[in-house]
């Protein structure tokens, strides 16, 4: 399923959003963004505590990194948590995951706010894969790496003119 996010310019970051549905409950699918054994068919390899203040790590081996804390937590409604990738001076960005119960399926709405605007494009490009990959594993099929990876360099030139035009 292809559902293209959005990018927005707010002061002097980038504001990600995605909303899209997918065929899973509310339960389901919060389960795929907590669950570590989940989060690595795809996302990345991960440690994540669900309650607020607990850690976040996620490794993408060869590629890097990103480690934050969870800042606000819903049962099977609202995770959200810090996001840094390493660079000290940077603040870090805040990633927040909605979920609504429609017709038996998922409205899942992600909000990855404060973005630096060199990090946008291939954050936009990358989470868009990465939700299509949570698509597939929902289904009980999956996508490997390889592939996340060369759709994700397959979307970066339409958000790059997304952020162009933002």
């Amino acid at each position: 399923m292809e559902a293209t996010g959005t990018l927005a310019r707010v002061d002097a970051s980038v504001t990600i959003t995605f909303v899209r549905t997918v065929a899973a409950t509310p339960e389901a699918s919060f389960r795929a963004l907590v669950d570590p054994a989940l989060l690595e068919r795809w996302l990345a390899a991960a440690t994540l505590e669900a309650v607020v203040g607990g850690g976040v790590h996620l490794v993408w081996p060869g590629e890097g990194e990103m480690r934050g804390v969870v800042t606000d937590v819903a049962d099977a409604r609202v995770l959200e948590y810090s996001w840094s990738e390493g660079d000290a001076d940077a603040a870090p960005s805040l990633v927040r995951w909605e979920l609504e119960p429609t017709d038996g399926a998922t409205t899942l709405r992600l909000v990855h706010a404060g973005a630096a605007e060199s990090d946008a494009v291939g954050l936009a490009a990358g989470w868009q894969s990465h939700l299509e990959a949570l698509d597939e594993v929902l289904a009980g099929r999956s996508m490997d790496r390889a592939q996340r990876d060369a759709r994700c360099d397959e979307l970066v030139p339409a958000y790059r003119a997304l952020l162009d035009g933002a």
